[in-house]
């Protein structure tokens, strides 16, 4: 796509609003952090230029941040095909929507339109909500957990494992680990992908041992076993190739090493999650590029927002090495869904120009009166 086909409109308005929304359930802990609770906030951006067109999307800018973008070109922020400059990646998720808009294109098809717009969902919630439950109660926690998850239409699930990193015993949690994931397992469709995610609590030869305790459960991935390591990755992808199982290695969401990438490269990580919202979406699509040459898979972490899913989904129906959606039960009140549709696990991305999605002016406003809102006009 030509450099010349991008518009150059002046921003003449941000507004940053504060969304809160609610989860079904308090979510509990990690290996690693407290009680996470029930509650979502999403701090959203909208930027007007002058012709009237408008993109919203996930931004996190500053009042002074914004206060230095007012007046300016979008030619100045952002350019195809690449995506966002230096100066615009603080409002890259609005941008995209915008350009997209102001082609009136669906933002996938800017994007490329190389994968698929069903995208598969799972829902990511299922917690360590059981550390002071016997066995059988956390048999039925973790049954109404993936019930309720089916219900609000999920078809896959990941688990937070780790117990024994800091909340049990190491004997007892890893013991309590392999109990919930073979809950979950027989809770779920039979066709179903689970995944675990140990929010770096393993040690090698307990992450070994976990798969040992689970080898005929069927885990699609194991995400973040313990801080990026070549020996210890190495080892463990020696491991599993050993046992033959097809197990994936996710990993890259929390302060990847500088080694991270040639890891990546030498097939010691098969599937990369750097955070959507914090990396960007120009971000993704460059590596996502080098990342289909060594045939890794794409799946960002994405957890404590709600309407970064809608950009996020547009990316993974541009890819064709994209595997699956972080997402989890919540409710934004005031979210605008312009031709969305969840349908058997899947988001359907639709073909309405931009990302496709809106707030209501009422609650957009009420986000703005929030402390850490703002609107600056030119």
């Amino acid at each position: 796509m030509s450099e010349s086909l991008t518009p150059n409109e002046q921003i003449v308005r941000i507004d940053k609003s504060i969304l809160r929304g609610t989860r079904p359930r308090s979510i509990g802990y990690n290996a690693r952090i407290e009680t996470h609770g029930p509650r979502i906030v999403d701090s959203v951006v909208r930027i007007k230029v002058a012709n009237g067109a408008w993109g919203l999307g996930w931004s996190n800018i500053g009042r002074e941040e914004a206060e230095a973008l007012i007046g300016r070109k979008t030619k100045e922020l952002f350019h195809l095909p690449e995506g966002s400059k230096p100066a615009g990646k603080p409002i890259d998720l609005p941008l995209w929507d915008l350009t997209a808009r102001l082609m009136n294109l669906p933002l996938y098809k800017l994007l490329g339109a190389r994968g698929k717009r069903q995208v598969e969902l799972y829902d990511a919630s299922i917690y360590i909500d059981d550390l002071e439950m016997s066995d059988s109660e956390t048999i039925s926690l973790f049954r109404s957990e993936i019930e309720s998850g089916q219900e609000y239409g999920y078809k896959h699930f990941k688990v937070k494992v780790g117990r024994g990193a800091r909340w049990m015993e190491p004997e007892a949690g890893l013991r309590r680990d392999a109990l919930v994931i073979r809950t979950v397992r027989q809770a779920c469709d039979p066709g179903a992908f689970l995944m675990i995610d140990a929010n770096m609590g393993n040690t090698l030869n307990s992450a070994k041992a976990l798969l040992d305790l689970c080898a005929d459960v069927g885990i699609y991935w194991f995400e973040e076993p313990f801080s990026e390591d070549r020996p210890l990755n190495q080892a463990l992808k020696e491991y599993l190739i050993e046992q033959g199982w097809d197990t994936l290695i996710a990993d890259g969401e929390f302060a990847p090493p500088p080694s991270f990438f040639s890891m990546v490269e030498e097939g010691l990580i098969d599937v990369v999650q750097h955070d959507f919202r914090l990396s960007g979406l120009t971000w993704w699509r460059s590596v996502a590029a080098d990342l289909e040459m060594w045939d890794v898979l794409c799946a960002p972490h994405t957890w404590g927002s709600y309407i970064e899913r809608y950009h996020h989904a547009h990316f993974a129906a541009s890819i064709p090495n994209y595997a699956l959606l972080e997402a989890a039960p919540a409710h934004m009140p005031g979210l605008i869904e312009d031709g969305w549709s969840f349908i058997d696990g899947k988001l359907i991305v639709p073909d309405t120009p931009g990302a496709g999605i809106a707030i209501e002016e009422k609650i957009f406003s009420q986000g703005i009166e929030d402390r850490d809102g703002f609107s600056l006009r030119l």
